[in-house]
């Protein structure tokens, strides 16, 4: 299950909004508008059950939940809610990157088998890094800004950013071919297309120079998971660490338990302020687009339908 945060609620209650929104339906009412989240797969069914539908709101980033093919079909807006998760997935980022080049898991290891520093890997400093960033947008940008001002090397692969929105950003570009030769890091900030999915290969691991240490954020699918687990036996990965899985609940990998992956449940985003900003963002895009397209009517009633993964829609 998957509802929206009870701050959601609350705010409708305080704003007087509650007669335009509702999570449950009957077949007489004309759903307008809908919010999702994560877990709900909006497919070609599901919009065929909202024939009146004129707007989706995705609680969150990214789009891949969605058939856009067919909202386009359908001319139905989608929105979603960018900023909401941008500062909890960045820290997130940063928290991965910290904790792979100074071995936290392997020092913790070694600690409990008083092992201490004997045969050991030297760790890190992030002025050792060279750093691909592969998706230069809210979060990948504040990524590089801060291994930046730390002292890493950092490169940017964004196929949609102008030249004057580099030189905004102070991020120097790469094609990504240029930057697997590049780099000792990947860290991934892209949304998940047909172009991204398996974005890190095996065409990639063969490419690469160094060993590198790999972190995904994203979307699990970005990543082949196959070919992290033949680039981390052969040491090629040298760490990976990753938010977000191919199929989520996840059926755990063979690598999945050495002491150079650290893995969490797709938490990066959640965090309590996290929540208000995708509370409060999913409700000025909602009342943006009622306020931009509201008649004049008594009878031009909005409703906005929340729903979960588990509704039967």
């Amino acid at each position: 299950m998957e509802p929206m945060p009870e701050l959601f609620w609350d705010e409708i209650q305080k704003r007087g909004w509650n007669s335009y929104f509702t999570e449950s339906i009957t077949s007489n009412d004309k759903i307008e508008i809908i919010i999702i989240r994560t877990k709900t797969d909006f497919n070609k069914d599901k919009f065929a059950k909202f024939p009146d539908l004129k707007m989706i709101i995705r609680a969150g980033s990214g789009f891949d939940n969605i058939d856009i093919n067919e909202a386009l079909k359908r001319n139905v807006i989608v929105c979603n809610t960018p900023e909401a998760n941008a500062f909890s997935a960045y820290e997130q980022t940063l928290s991965f990157i910290f904790a792979l080049i100074k071995q936290h898991q392997i020092c913790k290891d070694r600690v409990l088998k008083c092992k201490w520093e004997k045969d050991f890997m030297p760790n890190w400093e992030i002025s050792d890094l060279r750093v691909l960033v592969v998706g230069v947008g809210r979060v990948g940008t504040r990524v590089a800004h801060v291994l930046q001002h730390l002292g890493a090397q950092v490169k940017g692969v964004d196929p949609y950013l102008s030249i004057s929105e580099w030189k905004q950003k102070n991020i120097e570009s790469l094609i990504y071919k240029e930057g697997i030769k590049w780099c000792n890091m990947f860290t991934y900030h892209c949304p998940l297309t047909d172009e991204t999915e398996n974005y890190f290969n095996e065409g990639v691991l063969n490419t690469i120079q160094n060993p590198v240490w790999l972190v995904n954020t994203s979307r699990g699918k970005i990543i082949n998971e196959s070919i992290v687990d033949q680039g981390i036996s052969d040491r090629r990965i040298i760490g990976f660490a990753s938010d977000v899985f191919a199929e989520e609940p996840w059926r755990v990998k063979k690598f999945a338990n050495k002491p150079n992956v650290i893995l969490s449940p797709h938490v990066g985003s959640y965090t309590k302020k996290a929540k208000i900003r995708m509370s409060l963002e999913t409700l000025d895009v909602w009342s943006d687009y009622v306020n931009l397209h509201q008649s004049n009517t008594e009878a031009d009633t909005r409703f906005c339908l929340t729903i979960n993964k588990e509704n039967k829609i």
